[in-house]
């Protein structure tokens, strides 16, 4: 069956109406956005994404007006998979406001026998007053054997800058000492700068050799880069730049991806970020060059590379300084 021409139509519909449905049909066109245009294209600004908030102490919640279960599953940094089944929801999660909900953190511990504030913050690598903020603990800090303390979701190298226990203190390795960086000619192109083989220099060496494809400092972006990213392939052996103990082992930090931290004497720290497996473990004391773990892909990056720092007394030092 022909149809009527639509214009006719519309004119019956009276001027108004026909406007109307002008602008409409205006308004789904697609925009130009050629590099011709003589005036720059609309600015349309994106919705501000839904700020974080640590679970409140004892992990229950209040659902809010017009919360959806991706939501509440962002506000918390959780799964929505986890709020599902600790509350056993059901199909299609439509959650009511002021219905309560229990949520389990995304990085937590269970108190042990022997754990305290100090311990934990030291085998995490993070905050003992945000530890203590986190989960409502107040002097003297005392816990219960069982009880689940959430984590920060961020790392406080300086929990580990006390120097290492167990006596490994006065042993006869030698530590550098940081020195000024060294000048270098301008016509060496830094981004092409390579990581020497392991076990080149007497104190600190590169623990994998690559090309450093981002360099330590400012970045384009306008972020610092605390230390340097390597490019190898995946699965090369990754060593450790000096003699010390491992300090953290984990794979909760999603910018890092699986990281292993060493604390060195004098207060420094190496730390291995992007790792494809681990084959140390919390405590271990490894010697210069051995291995750690192998080069991967873990956390935010697109290509198999790892994420090198050295730190001393909390500050990020070039890890140029320390390796010829």
């Amino acid at each position: 069956m022909q149809q009527a021409p639509i214009f006719p139509i519309l004119t019956r519909l009276g001027t108004s109406t026909l406007i109307g449905w002008m602008l409409l049909l205006t308004a789904c066109q697609t925009p130009n956005l050629t590099l011709n245009r003589t005036s720059p294209a609309e600015l349309r600004v994106a919705p501000l994404r839904q700020p974080m908030e640590p679970v409140p102490v004892g992990g229950m919640v209040e659902v809010r007006e017009n919360d959806t279960l991706f939501g509440v599953a962002t506000r918390y940094n959780v799964t929505p998979q986890s709020i599902i089944e600790t509350n056993g929801l059901l199909p299609p999660y439509i959650l009511d406001q002021g219905k309560v909900l229990k949520i389990i953190p995304h990085r937590s511990h269970i108190v042990r026998h022997g754990d305290s504030v100090y311990v934990i913050s030291q085998r995490y690598a993070v905050s003992q007053y945000q530890l203590a903020e986190l989960n409502g603990l107040s002097p003297p800090f005392e816990l219960e054997v069982g009880q689940r303390l959430q984590l920060p979701n961020t790392l406080d190298f300086s929990v580990l800058d006390s120097g290492l226990p167990y006596g490994l203190r006065g042993t006869d390795v030698a530590q550098p000492k940081a020195t000024p960086k060294k000048t270098r000619s301008i016509t060496i192109p830094r981004k092409r700068f390579v990581a020497p083989a392991l076990g080149t220099t007497d104190g600190f060496t590169w623990p994998v050799q690559g090309e450093i494809i981002a360099e330590f400092g400012p970045s384009q972006r306008g972020v610092h880069n605390d230390g340097v990213n390597i490019a190898a392939k995946q699965g090369v052996t990754v060593g450790a730049a000096a003699r010390g103990r491992v300090a953290f082992v984990g794979s909760n930090i999603k910018s890092f991806g699986r990281l292993v931290l060493i604390k060195h004497e004098g207060g420094i720290i190496t730390a291995y970020a992007h790792l494809g497996n681990i084959t140390v473990k919390e405590g271990d004391v490894v010697a210069l060059g051995q291995a750690i773990g192998s080069i991967g892909q873990s956390g935010r990056v697109e290509t198999p590379q790892l994420h090198f720092e050295i730190r001393k007394s909390r500050q990020p030092v070039d890890p140029r300084s320390l390796m010829s």
